[in-house]
């Protein structure tokens, strides 16, 4: 199983090291853990379908969520899919992420940011992307997904789009990339959001992990908290590569407070 686990970090993380940030986004610059675009929302699911969790830790504690066990994530694609399966199941949420360069010898390495709030009762959505090359906005409301450049002030494009799919598409490269990048062991439970959640810590990185712009992931350290229905709510981490050192944070908050307003650029188009 290691060595299989190994073989897709290679591709999903050359893969992510080259895809735009969001739909339409165009951060092609930046470290391992670079999201997809939203016209390959891959493994995007558009259904619920029904998860078995696997065996219960201990007694009194919830069984590990769907892809995860006591060494961390058996099953990337099925920890994704439960990820999304609980954020879709509400309430209202805003998604953080940001990378930082502590150290780095390629002139190409940048910082990223992104704050989406969804609303998962309103079926609303808003992104803030901030990118190596520019920054974008992303909103989807009534069935129609808008992007505004922000530098150039103009929508460069609108079209239909399915509020499930949006959802997946803004972050998923990121997280997909932190599953498939570390070794980790379960150190004990926390509460977020009212449940109990798992905490992993960082021991490593998987072999052949590797970025477009850093080289070859070397060691890492942090933790990665997710909860008993497989929602991640946290991602804490440093990596070091072989060109570089880079600090990530990906993070659910605001759960149940977070409602999504109607960016001024929008109004009336």
């Amino acid at each position: 199983m290691d060595r299989t686990v190994s073989t897709v970090v290679v591709v999903f993380v050359l893969l992510a090291g080259c895809a735009g940030f969001g739909p339409g986004g165009s951060d092609t610059s930046t470290e391992t853990p670079a999201p997809t675009g939203a016209s390959t929302p891959t493994p995007a699911p558009t259904t619920t379908p029904t998860a078995t969790p696997t065996e219960a830790p201990e007694t009194g504690v919830p069984s590990y969520p769907n892809g995860w066990s006591a060494t961390g994530v058996d099953d990337p694609n099925a920890a994704l899919t439960a990820h999304y399966r609980a954020m879709l199941a509400g309430p209202s949420v805003t998604v953080t992420y940001r990378s930082r360069i502590r150290e780095a010898t390629n002139e190409r390495a940048a910082n990223t940011t992104l704050s989406m709030a969804v609303g998962t009762d309103t079926r609303r959505l808003y992104a803030d992307i901030e990118g190596s090359q520019s920054s974008s906005e992303s909103f989807f409301a009534d069935g129609t997904l808008t992007q505004w450049n922000v530098e150039n002030e103009t929508v460069t494009d609108r079209s239909s789009a399915r509020f499930i799919r949006v959802a997946q598409s803004i972050d998923q490269g990121v997280l997909t990339s932190h599953l498939i990048l570390y070794t980790l062991r379960r150190n004990g439970t926390v509460e977020r959001a009212g449940t109990t959640a798992f905490v992993y810590d960082v021991s490593g990185v998987q072999d052949n992990a590797m970025s477009q712009t850093y080289g070859t992931a070397t060691d890492a350290s942090g933790r990665i908290i997710v909860g008993e229905s497989g929602r991640v709510f946290e991602v804490a981490t440093t990596v070091t590569y072989t060109n570089g050192t880079v600090t990530y944070r990906y993070e659910h908050v605001g759960i149940g407070e977070t409602t999504v307003e109607t960016p001024t650029w929008a109004d009336g188009s």
